[in-house]
């Protein structure tokens, strides 16, 4: 089979593609994470405050997944004799 190649090309926004450039990019990434963490705290902790129930079904819910990923059943091993 044949291979194909994309010809887009993505606009360089600000990054002249120096050795500083990938490293600012970075920085923003992460400031961007951080705020974004930030946002998604308050807003748990918001609805914590108002629906407190509603929480705690929520973190039953996540530690049963939790558990079920962490520690499957093991399966029995059952060996024939001859």
């Amino acid at each position: 089979m044949g291979e194909t190649y994309s010809k887009t090309q993505l606009p360089m926004t600000g990054n002249d593609g120096g050795p500083d450039g990938g490293e600012a990019a970075f920085q923003r990434g992460l400031e961007l994470g951080r705020e974004y963490a930030d946002t998604a705290i308050r807003r748990i902790g918001a609805w914590a405050e108002e629906n407190p129930g509603q929480l705690l079904i929520a973190g039953l819910a996540a530690g049963m997944l939790v558990g079920k990923l962490l520690f499957p059943r093991r399966r029995r091993v059952i060996e024939e004799l001859d």
